[in-house]
């Protein structure tokens, strides 16, 4: 698999949508293995599969339900790793795939948390370089954490593996997430 699609400049992120999508195909295929070299366009609000191996473009957004999201995704990341059958201490229930978490409050997709391979492998200077991307500031704010898009709004929110120029970005998220600060 590849990394998920983040151009730069990465601003451009939280422009989707909030609103729950109505009508949302899904593909079943009876392969649980995840599509080679698969790309996700992580979103502010929710996450795009876009057109790759005979498949057309998908729109998750936040408020989808949770079957039709689960089924979209399996269809792209294969297998699913790990479901949670109580919600946590955040009301959250989630559904793991290898470098892909996905967040629900009851039936509704409400949040994301990504790893490698759907981060960027750009280095924290590469990334900080861009006017889009700032580190995080305040109060209970990780260690080397950064937004990407607007800091007081919908964004993007992602942390480095480090504070030096060549740390790596070791996570990404967006919507609602159990995250200890």
């Amino acid at each position: 698999m590849r990394l998920a699609y983040l151009a730069i400049p990465l601003i451009a992120l939280a422009a989707c949508s909030q609103e729950p999508a109505e009508d949302i195909e899904t593909v079943e295929t009876e392969a649980a293995e995840p599509m080679e070299d698969a790309t996700l366009d992580l979103q502010a609000g929710g996450i795009i599969v876009p057109p790759q191996n005979g498949f057309e473009q998908y729109d998750v957004p936040f408020g989808s339900m949770r079957a039709a999201t689960e089924v979209t995704l399996s269809n792209v990341l294969g297998e699913v790793i790990e479901q949670s059958e109580q919600a946590n201490d955040c009301g959250l229930h989630f559904t793991r795939y290898q470098g892909l978490t996905l967040n629900f409050r009851q039936d509704e997709f409400v949040g994301y948390w990504a790893e490698a391979p759907y981060v960027p492998e750009l280095s924290r200077a590469e990334m900080l370089a861009d006017t889009g991307v700032a580190l995080a500031d305040g109060e209970g704010v990780l260690d080397d954490e950064f937004v990407i898009g607007d800091p007081q709004g919908e964004g993007i929110g992602g942390v480095f593996t480090g504070s030096g120029d060549d740390a790596a970005v070791r996570a990404l998220w967006a919507g609602e997430n159990c995250i200890a600060r």
